[in-house]
């Protein structure tokens, strides 16, 4: 954990914030499970430098998370499973935490949930938090939440396509539950034991995950061509919602640029070829939250 954040969390008063503090800088040494050599779809439209870096497990400045950002960074979880925990039971929502991957651009992430629009129709769910400001100028998604969004429905959609394409009756399809079910293992070789579950353990729950949502899009016949996006105001608990579709031209040239940066990273990666920096200065706007200026500068 940073030196910096330790002493500012034991020069704190009193009997909780600063063990509190404390041990949420402890969290830092926890390991993530998350995928690093795969395309994220919430990194869509990224500086394609800070993307090769992540892929490539360069070392990130300040790799610690402060104990007020774990904080804030814990809030918006909760409200995401606050959102999904309603909407599943008002029954609208038909799954949650929904995995998504697509072979051809190497794409792998999950998204909030997969929505009943209507008998016939599915759609993405995605949950946002955003302060008072950000909600009020709020107009339509945010690009970078849009860029998101379609590179679901693209996954989702092409999930859905090549399942229909292959078993040609429900019984084709649940045949083919194991052989599914070993696919999904690989996407998952990176977990690591934890204080709850084991690496097996977590592997299974991901292959069980995947294996429902194969089943919903088995079972859809309309193509899945909608993304809502859910924002929250986190001081006012109000809401509101945008839709993204794919079925407009302006959607499939954004997705069409995304896949394309996308194909282009696959091979800088492979060939280890660091892509060229969009910014002309250290102190340049678009470097100024990057997790890898350290890495990217020297």
């Amino acid at each position: 954990m940073a030196l910096k954040a330790v002493f500012s969390a034991m020069k704190r008063e009193g009997y909780v914030v600063k063990d509190l503090d404390l041990y949420l800088l402890g969290l830092n040494a926890t390991d993530e499970d998350r995928a690093i050599d795969v395309n994220a779809p919430s990194q869509a439209g990224v500086c394609m430098r800070a993307r090769y870096y992540a892929r490539t497990g360069a070392t990130r400045d300040g790799a610690s998370v402060d104990a007020r950002t774990r904080r804030i960074f814990d809030n918006g979880t909760k409200t995401h499973e606050r959102l999904q925990e309603y909407l599943l039971k008002q029954g609208m929502l038909l799954m949650d935490e929904v995995p998504v991957h697509n072979y051809e651009y190497n794409i792998q992430g999950h998204t909030d949930g997969v929505l009943k629009l209507s008998a016939s129709e599915r759609g993405i769910l995605e949950i946002k938090s955003i302060n008072s400001n950000g909600f009020s100028a709020l107009k339509g998604a945010k690009e970078d939440h849009r860029k998101q969004g379609l590179v679901y429905i693209f996954c989702l959609e092409e999930r859905r396509k090549f399942l229909q394409s292959t078993y040609k009756t429900r019984a084709a399809f649940d045949k083919s539950q194991s052989k599914r079910m070993k696919e999904y293992a690989k996407l998952y070789q990176h977990l690591k034991d934890g204080g709850k579950f084991t690496r097996e353990e977590k592997i299974q729950f991901q292959c069980e995950l995947h294996e429902k949502m194969d089943s919903i899009l088995y079972d859809t016949k309309v193509p899945i061509t909608k993304a809502v996006f859910l924002y929250e105001n986190k001081d006012t608990q109000d809401l509101k919602e945008f839709t993204v579709s794919m079925t407009e031209a302006t959607s499939k040239n954004v997705l069409a640029e995304v896949l394309e940066e996308y194909a282009d990273l696959n091979l800088y990666v492979k060939e280890g070829e660091v892509p060229e920096r969009i910014a002309r200065i250290k102190s340049d706007p678009a470097c100024r939250w990057c997790n890898f200026r350290t890495e990217c500068w020297n």
